[in-house]
């Protein structure tokens, strides 16, 4: 275990990052280093191979006699790069003007091979950082999936999405930008560096203090760029969530004539979005006129000193030159780290954002005991529940026994508990006491896919997919026949109106099913819980949005499967409650009675209550 005390450094988080989602392309990784490596190299060399042309042009004798042991790399500074360009390509053999010809030749021959690696490296580049990018996506889609429903409730649908979408690319947006830098930048200054040490210590010290005040800019304001990423993603959740919310709530915006409200809370949301964004590329940019007014000065401060190390002999015109040249040059790479490091800073706010989301462990957990058949009872056993959110129980010392076959209706006003107990047998959430079994085993041990396999669910609310009717149909058993899909529309009466449809089984239903009433909609949703033939239906006013005789036919359609499947049903009308085998009266989170339509019409007072209240049933008088 990492010792809190000692947090992670920047490193260590961009190598997790690095390592996690590019282990699985290394083979391209070492391919793009390898390339960024040799593009360093030949950018490093390609504007010096032109030198020998410098001692032409100030006259300097070109056919330079240089022996064997001086061209050692030990010896090589600007005063003498020229010489060991011209020894390496042989200039001595030909006239000036060949010499001109022949190093530009072999000038354009690099620059080819310089922009051939650069777009072959960009290309390289983009395939990884796609790929790594879609992988954290997909690993922190597959996390969220694996969380129960507190989750969902916690956050908010715009702030999730946010962080699938945009906080996975940013994250990973840099990525190929940050590896070149890291190698071009460090090559480009060693390399040069060296020259110029080599060449004149006592000007190198100048261009190394230049580095230094580059280095303490990039400290300080490290902190506060990581700080503004945050802010930026935060808010640009928040401006999704209000979107998405928005949509998502339309009708009500307009039944309420809310327009000119919300485009009031949307000028908050936008001032604060300005707010940040501003402040954000105050702290990202600050950074360049500081820079830049360091390399001016660092350039005039060059310019003097080897223009005085010139007069006095120890450099010769072509060193001069070259060192105004190479002075010059190893600043941008300097800069370029500032601007990298600034990149892995956004990187990093990002992915934290990414890290923080997987930190975040599901409350329920699946156990390891496969489970394929329900055989003879499903029971809540003194079960109590209250939601995370919530201090009030929600539900209190429930014990309900469901026999395999029956029909078990839950009654009861509204807030006493009934869909948080049918999230329970679902194992949406497990219950802070008691405890439930399938067939005498805990639910918190059994495999929990092969236990939801066991269900079919209507909810009171179906959310269909922007799919065809076939394929929300066909959602919970996709290797589904046609006839499986008809077969199921049949049971739900969905099939004559399906057939009616301009495309059948294969018209599209919209977003949310907003092409199908809510009557049809309901239909299609009873038809995806029945096409598998579970064990266990789940209605939860499965009818509710029915017409009566499209109710008696469904109804009856669940009577004639009944024998095969277990119902737990929610409903508030008596056709349902009187069918049922079995009835669970409940009142604020507590069992108030359970028994059959006739017995608790003549003994509970509750029962009695809701069905001459919901059903118009008068209670027997009494004996």
């Amino acid at each position: 275990m990492k010792n809190p005390s000692h947090p992670r450094t920047d490193w260590q988080d961009l190598k997790a990052l690095f390592l996690r989602y590019l282990r699985p392309y290394w083979v391209q990784v070492v391919l793009l280093l390898l390339g960024y490596f040799l593009l360093t190299s030949l950018t490093a060399i390609h504007p010096l191979l032109m030198s020998p042309i410098l001692d032409l042009a100030m006259g300097v004798e070109q056919a330079v006699e240089v022996a064997p042991l001086e061209l050692s790399l030990t010896n090589l500074d600007l005063n003498n790069i020229s010489q060991y360009f011209s020894a390496w390509l042989r200039l001595n053999q030909f006239s000036p003007w060949q010499t001109v010809l022949v190093l530009a030749l072999v000038y354009l021959a690099v620059a080819l091979l310089i922009y051939a690696l650069e777009f072959g490296s960009y290309l390289l580049g983009i395939w990884i950082r796609v790929q790594s990018g879609r992988g954290m996506q997909r690993t922190l889609f597959e996390h969220i999936l694996t969380h129960s429903l507190d989750f969902f409730h916690s956050m908010r649908t715009g702030e999730i999405i946010s962080r699938l979408d945009k906080d996975t690319t940013a994250a990973v947006a840099g990525l190929e930008a940050i590896a070149k830098n890291i190698i071009i930048a460090p090559l480009f200054i060693l390399f040069y560096g060296a020259l110029l040490l080599r060449t004149n210590a006592r000007l190198t010290l100048f261009i190394l203090l230049a580095g230094l005040l580059h280095y303490a800019l990039t400290q300080a304001i490290r902190n506060p760029i990581r700080n503004r990423v945050k802010d930026q993603f935060n808010i640009m959740a928040d401006t999704s969530a209000y979107f998405q919310e928005i949509v998502s709530g339309i009708r009500v915006v307009k039944s309420f004539v809310s327009e000119a409200y919300e485009t009031l809370r949307l000028k908050d949301i936008m001032q604060r979005l300005v707010d940040i964004n501003f402040r954000f590329g105050v702290w990202k940019h600050i950074d360049e006129p500081v820079s830049k007014s360091i390399n001016a000065l660092t350039n005039v401060a060059i310019l003097l000193l080897t223009a005085n190390e010139l007069f006095s002999g120890r450099l010769n015109v072509t060193g001069f030159l070259l060192y105004l040249y190479v002075g010059r040059a190893i600043l941008d790479p300097l800069k370029t780290l500032t601007q990298t490091y600034n990149a892995i800073q956004i990187t990093l706010s990002s992915g934290e954002r990414v890290r923080e989301l997987l930190a975040q462990l599901p409350t329920i957990v699946s156990g390891d005991q496969p489970v394929a058949k329900f055989r003879e009872s499903l029971k809540l056993d003194g079960v109590s529940f209250r939601y995370a959110t919530l201090e009030d129980v929600v539900l209190e010392d429930i014990s309900v026994d469901i026999r395999r076959g029956e029909i078990v209706a839950l009654v009861g006003p509204s807030g006493a508990g009934k869909s948080t107990l049918t999230d329970l047998l679902l194992r949406f959430y497990d219950p802070q006491a008691g405890r439930i079994t399938l067939d005498g085993r805990d639910l918190a041990d059994l495999n929990l896919a092969d236990y939801r396999r066991l269900f079919g669910v209507v909810a009171q609310e179906n959310y269909l997919f922007n799919a065809s009717v076939a394929e929300n149909i066909a959602y919970a058993f996709p290797n589904a026949s046609h006839e499986q899909i008809v077969q199921a529309a049949k049971i739900a009466n969905a099939h004559e109106f399906i057939e009616e449809m301009p495309e059948g089984y294969n018209t599209l239903v919209g977003d949310r099913g907003v092409r199908l009433s809510g009557g049809q909609r309901q239909r299609v949703a009873i038809a995806r819980a029945v096409v598998r033939q579970p064990q266990i239906l789940i209605l939860d006013e499965a009818t509710s949005a029915l017409d009566s005789v499209s109710e008696k036919l469904v109804q009856d359609a669940i009577d004639r499967v009944i024998h095969n499947t277990t119902a737990v049903v929610i409903a508030h009308r008596l056709s349902t409650v009187r069918g049922a085998d079995k009835i669970v009266v409940m009142e604020r989170g507590r069992v108030v009675d359970i028994g059959k339509h006739d017995e608790l019409l003549a003994r509970c007072e509750l029962y009695q209550y809701l069905c001459e209240l919901q059903f118009g049933v008068e209670p027997p008088p009494a004996a």
